[in-house]
C-alpha cells in the first residue's frame, strides 16, 4: 500500500499582529489609559490561542473568516494571574484571509455595557471623591514632570518622620455588591515605596486587598476587590483607600486616574 504525501500536510497558515491596542472611553468614563498586554482570540467561534500584544498569532482558516480578540491583562498587576478582562468588549473582525499572508490590526477596546462606574476620578476638575485620612495630608499637583500624560492634575503623597503616615480615603461610603460579582478598581500610580490599596467595611473594617512596590514610572494596574469585599463580614458600604507609611528618607507618591467599576 501507499500514501499521497499531499494528504499529510498541514493546511498553510496566514498570520495576525496586534501591532497596537488602545481604548475608547466616554466622558463618564475617564482615562484611556490601559495596561492590555495579551491578545487572546479566536477563529470562527473556536479559541486558537493567548499571545502577548505585538506577537505573530497563526490563522488557519481560508476566504471570510470571523477573528474575535478579548483584551488580556494582568489581575492584580501579577503576571501568572493574566486573564482577559471583562469590562472591556471584544472586538471582531471578519478578514478575507489568504493563506501565508501576515494581517495587521490596531484594535480599539470600549467598556462593556455592564460595566457600573461608581466613579471615575481624575482630579482635574473641582471635586473629589476622596479626603485626607492620614497625618500627612494629601495635595493636588500640576506640574507637567510629575503629573500622569504630562497634564491635569494628580495626587501626591508624602511623609515626614513626625508624620509618617499618608492615607486617601473614598469620602461617601458605597453599596458594592457582597456576592461574589466582580469588582474592580483601576489606577494609574508611581511610588518609591510601597503602598496599600484596599477597602473600609462599615466605616471601620480596614481590609488590605494589594500592596504595590516601587515602580519608576507611570503604571497601570487593575485591582480586583471582590474578595475583600465578599468577605464576612459584609456592609451596607464600602470605603476604598490608599495608604502609605514612610519607608525610605523622602517618599513620593503619586496617583491618577482612580476608577472603581462593577457589574
Amino acid at each position: 500500500m501507499s500514501c499521497k504525501k499531499e494528504k499529510l500536510k498541514s493546511p498553510e497558515a496566514s498570520f495576525l499582529v496586534v501591532d497596537a491596542v488602545s481604548i475608547n472611553t466616554t466622558p463618564s468614563q475617564g482615562s484611556n489609559s490601559h495596561k492590555i498586554v495579551d491578545i487572546w482570540y479566536y477563529v470562527d467561534g473556536q479559541f486558537k490561542g493567548v499571545f502577548p500584544v505585538g506577537n505573530v498569532m497563526p490563522i488557519v482558516a481560508k476566504n471570510n473568516a470571523e477573528i474575535t480578540l478579548f483584551a488580556g491583562i494582568k489581575n492584580n498587576g501579577i503576571s501568572a494571574t493574566r486573564m482577559t478582562y471583562q469590562f472591556y468588549n471584544p472586538v471582531t473582525y471578519v478578514l478575507n484571509i489568504e493563506s501565508g499572508k501576515t494581517y495587521s490590526i490596531s484594535p480599539q477596546f470600549e467598556y462593556s455595557s455592564s460595566a457600573i462606574f461608581a466613579y471615575s476620578q481624575n482630579f482635574d476638575s473641582a471635586g473629589s471623591q476622596f479626603m485626607s485620612a492620614g497625618d500627612s495630608a494629601y495635595q493636588l499637583i500640576s506640574d507637567p514632570a510629575k503629573t500622569f500624560g504630562g497634564s491635569g492634575k494628580s495626587v501626591f503623597m508624602s511623609m515626614g518622620n513626625n508624620k509618617p503616615t499618608s492615607k486617601m480615603v473614598q469620602s461617601t461610603p458605597y453599596f458594592l455588591p457582597t456576592s461574589g460579582v466582580p469588582i474592580y478598581l483601576e489606577l494609574n500610580y508611581k511610588c518609591n515605596q510601597p503602598i496599600t490599596v484596599g477597602v473600609i467595611g462599615g466605616g471601620t473594617e480596614e481590609r488590605g486587598a494589594i500592596t504595590l512596590n516601587s515602580t519608576d514610572d507611570w503604571n497601570k494596574i487593575y485591582i480586583q476587590l471582590t474578595g475583600v469585599v465578599s468577605a464576612q463580614p459584609t456592609y451596607a458600604g464600602y470605603q476604598v483607600y490608599i495608604k502609605a507609611t514612610k519607608e525610605v528618607d523622602t517618599p513620593e507618591i503619586y496617583i491618577d486616574n482612580i476608577k472603581l467599576i462593577t457589574q
